[in-house]
């Protein structure tokens, strides 16, 4: 499972966002980050700037500006059980 995760330097609530992310990763190896720094392409930039830190899984939106362990693990819960489901159904 792949997640985006949009920062940029200097940002306290990415920073916050990404010790989250790390020690969640750290108890569900089955997640992988790619952090995304924005202020390195200007289409991003001006599409999250106001919005960072955010946190995308398959295109869809998870968080916005705070990230929470507890609701982050539901999400990803979620997420894979729903997976499982269409591909039972397909």
């Amino acid at each position: 499972m792949q997640l985006q995760f949009y920062t940029k330097p200097d940002c306290p609530l990415c920073d916050e966002a990404k010790a989250v992310l790390q020690s969640t990763r750290a108890k569900a190896s089955f997640i992988a980050i790619e952090e995304i720094d924005i202020t390195k392409n200007l289409g991003l930039f001006t599409k999250y700037k106001h919005l960072i830190p955010v946190l995308e899984l398959d295109g869809q939106r998870l968080f916005a500006h705070h990230v929470t362990r507890w609701k982050l693990i539901w999400q990803l819960r979620w997420h894979r059980f729903w997976r499982s489901l269409t591909k039972f159904s397909s």
